[in-house]
């Protein structure tokens, strides 16, 4: 379970890859722009941390593979704490919290993937189900189309994902 830290040196041998980690920190720091107004700083806390966060996973890590994790967790241990235990939040309307919630799940996720080598939820997910049908793309059995179509939807599929190694 515990083996050595960070578990990948570079977070999939490209930090600039397609990683669910940037899309919960771009949810973090939408709900954090949602609640800010000009007064009140305290999202801002959270989303300075989200923001540390992605620079420590994009440009420490790959240099200083156990600082840069390090700093990841961190970062994001300290986002959450406020996330969850402050009262700004409890305020705010529940598709503001559900929105910082599922950002911050979706960031420990990719996190902790890359950082420990667990195999977490959203890994689970893209392994046992999305995985196969990016990487060779079908039409599935019970929707008819016309072949010309099936045929132009497949391969904009695998020219779309075929870009980003995945």
């Amino acid at each position: 379970m515990f083996g050595r830290f960070p578990y990948e040196a570079e977070p999939d041998g490209a930090v600039f890859g397609p990683h669910h980690f940037y899309l919960g920190v771009l949810l973090v720091l939408l709900a954090c722009w949602v609640v800010s107004d000009g007064d009140d700083r305290r999202p801002w806390f959270v989303a300075g941390l989200s923001v540390f966060a992605v620079f420590s996973f994009a440009l420490t890590w790959p240099y200083y593979p156990e600082f840069g994790a390090l700093c990841v967790l961190a970062a994001l241990a300290l986002a959450t704490v406020p996330a969850v235990l402050r009262p700004l939040w409890w305020r705010t309307g529940l598709t503001v919290q559900a929105g910082l919630l599922a950002g911050l799940f979706v960031a420990w996720d990719d996190a902790l993937s890359h950082a420990l080598g667990w195999r977490t939820p959203l890994d689970s997910v893209w392994n046992d189900h999305l995985h196969s049908f990016v990487s060779d793309p079908q039409v599935p059995p019970g929707i008819r189309l016309p072949p010309d179509l099936e045929a132009l939807l497949v391969e904009q599929v695998r020219h779309a994902v075929g870009v980003v190694p995945l």
